[in-house]
């Protein structure tokens, strides 16, 4: 392939020989060669760079711990607050940064295993792929794809047009397929530079299909209906969403029905997750935090958490430094989105020491408990009760699991800060069965409150994954709080949540014609940054079916 790279350098090259003539040029070109510099890097090692990169990206910085963290109310700002009362910014580098890195590469990996014969690298490669595009589509929607990164090649295409979201989910389905069967029959593995599963064909096999999974579901509807108790007083009540893919579950259910052409997560030791070295390889949530403190677990997370006497609580949050010094630990949220300028951070319950001040914790890509809860509602959407209450308790065991809280055993709080971590001595019991007995957690009631807690749970399962937290919350209406309340310091008051990212601006600049086609097909609103609906429901993206309320007023404690 002819990378427009290369082309850059040949041009150069041929400037150079024409300014040297007439003076000897004999073995030059050798001469000229930097062995510190080369020219050309084997595909793995290429891959590697594009696994760190979107894991870094998408799981760490600013779209994690600034804007999608808390928008998801999994936590919050707590100094700094503008962008959790929904302020933009301008957000080029994370709609562009994927094309010109990760997206880039693994456009050069696939390139070059094609060349190679290299099939397990190639489908592994693709995976990856798909869960990079997925990522841009579900935050902003329409967004270029089959026109993307022809800029690399020589007389490729430098403004692609953007796609639908309904083309390009079909067409991440078919590259997971694609990937599917090439990662089929072999156990050979290709290579330590895949440091997301260690070149094992298998692993990767299980996550695409895993991650058709999770596309799926996500364009297979909503079918409830909720009852809002309104701040300020009142109810607003929301009817199904229909399904954007109308196959969506009968694909689900092909998946699902047979394991030896389409496996799945297993168990946690199937997770997609990348485990970090250390310095210079930390933690991205570790990296951004352990130096400065502007976030905490938010009130709603934490107020979810001891209404079903959650044993993650103590993993997910720190116990206040007041209550520590105390002697009585206490755990205390921060409402998202507050006028203030900043809390009082003694008085705060800080994320636990798990989530954010361990360097060589794990990135959670995808996990065995959130294929649980895909296939509880998925069940319960085809009206197998008894399959979906297995699958709801076992994604809710896997979480606990995952979490380093056996059942049986007990979890000790923890706080503090990079090396200076105290572990409390008094611990708090684990036990299952009591778990799923209590009563905002134990499976019954209508269809609606089933959907109701694998939702909340699957949002609880997946803290510290707040681009899919956000997409989660956006398509359920769940947790209901998020949409019960307005903000205090609202940016854009009375337009709740909002429902699209805002576009790169470089795009405005750049590629104007085609950001302006996509954004009047998707009937994206030219004021608010085009990142809400005045009517609630007018461009949102094109799997976000149902209409989910409008606040009006705080609920500040």
């Amino acid at each position: 392939m002819k990378y427009i790279n290369k082309l850059q350098k040949k041009v150069l090259g041929l400037f150079l020989i024409v300014a040297l003539l007439p003076s000897c040029t004999e073995g030059f070109e050798e001469m000229n060669k930097n062995p510190n510099n080369p020219v050309d890097v084997p595909a793995i090692n290429i891959f590697t760079n594009a696994v760190y990169n979107s894991i870094n990206r998408q799981l760490g910085g600013w779209m994690q711990h600034t804007y999608l963290g808390p928008w998801s109310q999994q936590w919050c700002k707590i100094q700094y607050i503008d962008e959790d009362r929904y302020m933009p910014r301008d957000m080029s580098g994370y709609f562009e940064g994927p094309y010109s890195s990760e997206l880039k590469n693994l456009a050069i990996v696939m390139d070059k295993a094609t060349e190679e014969g290299d099939d397990r690298l190639l489908g592994a490669a693709k995976v990856l792929r798909a869960w990079v595009f997925l990522y841009l589509t579900d935050c902003w929607g329409d967004v270029p794809y089959s026109e993307a990164l022809q800029g690399l090649y020589a007389d490729g295409i430098m403004t692609p047009k953007y796609d639908t979201q309904e083309s390009i989910y079909p067409a991440l389905l078919d590259d997971l397929e694609a990937a599917n069967v090439l990662l089929t029959g072999t156990t050979l593995n290709f290579g330590s530079g895949d440091i997301l599963y260690g070149g094992d064909p298998v692993k990767w096999r299980k996550f695409a299909n895993s991650l058709k999974l999770r596309i799926l579901n996500r364009a297979a509807g909503t079918p409830w209906s909720y009852t809002y108790n309104m701040a300020g007083g009142g109810t607003v009540t929301t009817t199904a969403g229909a399904a954007a893919m109308a196959d969506a579950d009968t694909r689900i259910a092909a998946i699902l029905a047979d394991a030896n052409r389409y496996p799945i997560f297993e168990s946690n030791d199937d997770n997609a997750e990348l485990a970090w070295p250390g310095i210079p390889y930390r933690n991205p949530i570790y990296n951004t935090l352990f130096a400065r403190k502007d976030q905490s677990i938010s009130e709603t997370m934490v107020d979810w958490l001891k209404a079903r006497n959650d044993p993650r609580l103590h993993v997910y949050a720190a116990p206040t430094l007041n209550s520590v010094a105390s002697g009585t630990l206490e755990y205390v949220g921060f409402q998202n989105g507050r006028g203030i300028t900043a809390a009082i951070f003694p008085e705060v319950s800080m994320l636990g020491t798990a989530i954010a001040f361990i360097e060589g914790a794990t990135s959670k890509v995808m996990t065995y408990d959130e294929v649980q809860f895909i296939k509880a509602e998925y069940y319960l959407r085809a009206n197998q009760d008894g399959p979906a209450r297995n699958a709801y308790e076992e994604g809710i065991a896997a979480s606990m699991e995952r979490w380093n809280l056996a059942d049986g055993g007990s979890v000790n709080p923890s706080w503090g800060f990079s090396g200076d971590i105290t572990v409390g001595s008094t611990s708090y019991p684990v036990d299952y069965g009591d778990y799923l007995a209590e009563p905002l957690v134990a499976w019954g009631g209508t269809d609606a409150e089933k959907f109701q807690k694998i939702c909340e749970q699957k949002w609880a399962s997946i803290f510290g994954q707040g681009i899919e937290a956000y997409t989660e919350v956006r398509r359920t209406g769940f947790p209901a709080r998020i949409f019960e309340y307005e903000l205090e310091g609202a940016y854009y008051p009375d337009l709740g949540l909002p429902i699209r990212l805002q576009y790169a601006l470089s795009e405005q600049t750049y590629n104007t014609d085609n950001l302006l086609a996509a954004q009047t097909a998707e009937k994206i609103e030219q004021i608010n940054e085009g990142m809400f609906s005045t009517n609630g429901i007018q461009s949102q993206v094109w799997w976000h079916t149902r209409k989910n309320p409008i606040p009006t007023a705080t609920d500040v404690k």
